[in-house]
């Protein structure tokens, strides 16, 4: 197949329009309508948060869910709610999108940056290496929908009384050993931004908690730092609402018309989005596994349930004649989509290297609470290998298999074309 590439002037593989993503079920424009009408947008004035949420921890398990505006915001309240702040550190992956280390930072923490394993997750032995006398915290984040290796993470966590947060902002519906993934740690955080498995409207987030006091408290922290249990004793009594607010708190509630397409998303998920995922993520897999240029293909277990975001797969760059950017060039080129891996190393983002924070201050990096980290020296080594060799595919449920085999078989008409 080592024909005229696409990208070079040759015919693309596919020529036709994929399906879009992300898709909305037909029936909630309908329920969008209705808010609009019944002027019931907010979410103390309307129900469908509440459902919202009610529905969201059916699906996770016994526990207790607040939503959120987006992910961002939840893994703010998580951890801040988790009482970490000025002082502390929290242990993160490089490899993950900046959020994750931001919100540490807009809770007064600092990120320390661990390494990765072949899996794109968490390398539990480079946790251990950044464990110091200020560390509070861990952040998983379960990459792609991978779940990381959470019995040896916990124990470490354990063993040094460390909290732990699970970032499953890609990871909706993957399991552990029979959990789903955001319920094994002290918090869990989800992102329905528009890329992800589903959508709540372009954006949206939750947190999960098994502790009844930290979810008030992280409702709370989302509400204006509102006392939320009492106002919704006053509202059952039907009292007029007083002001209580025992703490500091933010605006982050999700609206009305976000719960409406989060609950129908809900319905359908473990029915048509979910079974579609993994079906197309096995297919590629199987299919790309033995590829001679392939070195990892997306990592999956009976016990490790990858509930595929995206398709990862690890290429031996030796054997190619161009780097990482112009083989997924070509493969776009080709009509597929694919992608390189858009943060391996967030430390090498200015806002690390410059240490530039917010406020007069230059706040949280001068907060005399904290130690000097220079992340200027930081290398994170298996993240800016995979960050030089991986080509990431999106599994969303509206492909087909037909759709599949045109991914393949560009794959095998690009690789083809720059193998050495």
């Amino acid at each position: 197949m080592n024909f005229n590439i696409a990208i070079n002037g040759g015919t693309p593989i596919n020529r036709d329009l994929l399906p879009a993503w992300p898709n909305f079920d037909s029936s909630v424009k309908e329920d969008i309508c209705n808010i609009i009408d019944s002027g019931k947008v907010n979410y103390w004035t309307g129900d469908l948060g509440k459902k919202f949420e009610e529905d969201l921890q059916t699906y996770l398990g016994e526990g207790y869910v607040v939503s959120t505006t987006n992910g961002t915001s939840a893994l703010h309240t998580a951890i801040s709610s988790l009482g970490i702040g000025s002082g502390d550190e929290v242990i993160c992956p490089s490899y993950t999108f900046i959020a994750t280390a931001f919100a540490v930072m807009q809770a007064g923490a600092l990120p320390v940056f661990a390494d990765v394993d072949n899996t794109h997750t968490l390398d539990p032995s480079s946790i251990l290496k950044k464990i110091g006398h200020k560390t509070k915290a861990i952040i998983v984040v379960h990459t792609f929908g991978i779940p990381a290796d959470m019995d040896v993470i916990m124990k470490i966590a354990k063993d040094h009384n460390l909290l732990v947060i699970e970032d499953c902002a890609q990871a909706l519906g993957a399991e552990y050993n029979g959990k789903k993934l955001g319920t094994i740690g002290h918090a869990g955080c989800f992102s329905f931004c528009q890329s992800k498995h589903f959508t709540t409207g372009g954006e949206g987030g939750a947190i999960y908690v098994a502790d009844e006091a930290l979810a008030w408290t992280c409702r709370s922290f989302r509400d204006h730092g509102y006392d939320v249990e009492k106002r919704i004793e006053l509202l059952k009594l039907e009292e007029k609402l007083s002001y209580i607010h025992p703490r500091i708190g933010f605006n982050y509630r999700m609206t009305e018309i976000q719960s409406a397409i989060g609950i129908k998303e809900l319905q359908r998920f473990d029915s048509w989005n979910l079974p579609n995922r993994i079906r197309n993520g096995k297919y590629i897999s199987d299919n790309l596994k033995e590829h001679p240029l392939v070195i990892h293909a997306p990592y999956g277990s009976e016990n490790r349930v990858n509930s595929y975001w995206w398709a990862p797969f690890v290429l031996d760059t030796n054997r190619i004649k161009c780097d990482i950017k112009t083989f997924v060039a070509a493969i776009n080129a080709e009509g597929v989509p694919a992608y390189t891996i858009p943060w391996p190393e967030i430390y090498l983002e200015e806002s690390f290297t410059r240490r530039q924070g917010f406020g007069s201050r230059n706040y949280p990096f001068l907060d005399p609470q904290h130690r000097l980290i220079e992340y200027g020296d930081v290398f994170c080594e298996r993240a800016s290998m995979l960050g030089k060799s991986t080509i990431a595919f999106p599994m969303h449920p509206v492909y087909e298999i037909r759709h599949l085999d045109k991914f393949l078989d560009a794959f095998a008409k690009v690789a083809s074309y720059f193998s050495i």
